[in-house]
């Protein structure tokens, strides 16, 4: 199956500072080098494991919808359904889309409410719901497509008190989230692996943050420095990286 980059991630893993810092190296007549270094390693970590770093948005193209039979093997708690979609890059995010052609050659979207998506498994699994299954879709290849985005993390910006996402999915008021930060400090006073709360939605992608659930908004005193993040990268791919 294929798998297609729709939105590429919006900032590195790692911030150019941290990796020289790692690499004890102060001089910046070879940032060019190293910045390209980062984006090579990312992407050679990101095909093995299988897993986005930084949150994207991806195609996955099918050439059918997979067997829409008796799924289940029963007495087994956890199973490879055979009419489960199985999406090839995680942490899932959002699924955006279900799209396929239809018999007449159209495009047509599944309605979400016809199937479910088990985001703890590894890979993700989407299946029908009971009572559904796949629609019928023309016999061509490449028939049938699921958008989604994924990732660990997603790069913040902070103009006054207010952060933009890019790349998450929408967030609403009470969600708890963390922010990490690669390279220098995050917009202070936030402060790495604490939780906080989505205090309001100023705009898409655009939140204000409390330190307690129904509290003020933070006032943000400085934009911070390196690269920041919602979310995190898992520590130890970072430093396979």
């Amino acid at each position: 199956m294929a798998l297609i980059s729709v939105t590429p991630p919006a900032a590195e893993p790692i911030d150019l500072a941290e990796a020289k810092v790692h690499l004890r190296y102060i001089d910046t007549a070879q940032d060019a080098l190293v910045a390209a270094a980062i984006a090579a390693v990312r992407g050679q970590v990101e095909g093995l494991t299988r897993k986005q770093l930084v949150a994207a948005r991806w195609k996955q193209v099918l050439d059918a919808f997979p067997y829409n039979g008796n799924p289940f093997e029963f007495g087994r708690s956890y199973s490879r359904p055979a009419n489960a979609i199985y999406l090839e890059r995680g942490p899932l995010l959002q699924v955006v889309s279900i799209q396929y052609l239809d018999m007449a050659g159209v495009l047509q979207t599944v309605d979400p409410s016809i199937y479910t998506i088990d985001s703890a498994s590894d890979p993700v699994r989407i299946t029908p719901v009971f009572g559904q299954i796949w629609p019928i879709p023309m016999p061509q290849i490449g028939a049938v497509s699921v958008t989604f985005d994924a990732g660990f993390a997603a790069p913040i910006t902070a103009n006054g008190n207010n952060v933009t996402v890019r790349g998450w999915l929408p967030l609403n008021i009470g969600d708890v989230v963390r922010f990490t930060n690669s390279g220098g400090a995050l917009p202070a006073p936030l402060q790495p692996n604490v939780d906080y709360f989505v205090q309001s939605v100023v705009g898409p992608g655009i939140y204000t943050f409390s330190a307690t659930a129904g509290g003020a908004a933070i006032a943000l005193t400085n934009a911070g420095t390196g690269t920041s993040f919602l979310g995190a990268v898992p520590e130890g791919i970072k430093s396979w990286m």
